[in-house]
């Protein structure tokens, strides 16, 4: 009896583990050689994979070519959509903390930005960085100072419940409903888009640009030191520095990622078939 519940438990927590890979941001990847050398579309390598903490995805086509694909988003506008497939997929927990990260990455980039407008460059701001970047409370006190010191205006942060909020969730283990996991989610938001709006003005805009190509390079580096092929990919995410439009609802972003999660199925569908038929 105790082996066979130990089974149905084993079963059911992989079964859950699997479950929980759905909502993890993935990105389309494809072999560029197979478009470039035989004039069509490799259908066979077309496959969602998850975006690994670098966004640095390395395939190998069926014909034995090699392609690396560089994520062109900063980590916070990937950590944004997360949150909302998270929601999507019912994990609120792990929403409240991709959305609190999301924030925070965000802060941080804010930081990077003004440095580098500013003419102090990576290896500067790394090493002071690296001071705080276990102390989060360090952290968002660089951030609201420099941004005061950048607008004249102090930022809009999280309120005290909130904060006490996300705690709770992140620390004390309380399971979050999905009405305050989308409250939460709308107050990041409504935090996060000035930010968003301001990074993306004539004024900063030039200095973001040169830092996502800076970030571009680095990370393609070692696939050219290879001899391999790169290429970029834009992914859609609620906070966006690449598409002009950025949602301001966190519940039509939901309806919006719902929509995406069929459509994808559909491709996944209209791709399988499509290589059976090719044989």
């Amino acid at each position: 009896m105790e082996t066979l519940l130990f089974l149905l438990f084993k079963k059911a927590t992989v079964e859950t583990r699997k479950l929980g890979e759905e909502h993890k941001m993935k990105a389309i990847r494809a072999c560029l050689q197979c478009s470039l050398d035989r004039n069509i579309h490799n259908f066979s390598s077309d496959k969602s994979v998850r975006i690994p903490d670098d966004g640095v995805i390395e395939i190998k086509c069926e014909y034995g070519h090699h392609t690396v694909i560089i994520i062109q988003q900063e980590k916070f506008e990937i950590l944004s959509q997360m949150a909302i497939r998270a929601i999507v997929d019912g994990y609120y927990r792990d929403a409240i903390a991709s959305f609190s990260g999301s924030l925070e990455r965000l802060y941080e980039f804010f930081v990077r930005t003004i440095c580098r407008k500013h003419r102090i460059y990576d290896s500067h701001f790394a090493t002071s960085w690296k001071e705080m970047s276990n102390q989060s409370e360090r952290q968002l006190g660089a951030f609201i100072a420099l941004h005061l010191l950048e607008t004249g205006q102090p930022p809009k942060l999280l309120s005290h419940k909130n904060t006490n909020f996300r705690n709770s969730i992140i620390h004390k283990g309380t399971f979050p409903s999905r009405d305050k996991t989308v409250q939460f989610g709308q107050a990041v938001l409504d935090c996060a888009l000035p930010l968003v709006k301001l990074l993306k003005s004539e004024a900063y805009l030039p200095t973001v640009n040169a830092l996502g190509m800076d970030s571009i390079c680095a990370r393609a580096k070692p696939a050219h030191d290879r001899g391999l092929r790169t290429t970029t990919q834009c992914i859609y995410t609620l906070l966006s520095l690449s598409f002009a439009r950025n949602q301001s609802s966190i519940e039509e972003a939901i309806a919006e990622a719902e929509e995406q999660k069929e459509r994808e199925k559909l491709e996944s569908e209209w791709l399988r078939r499509a290589c059976q038929e090719r044989g």
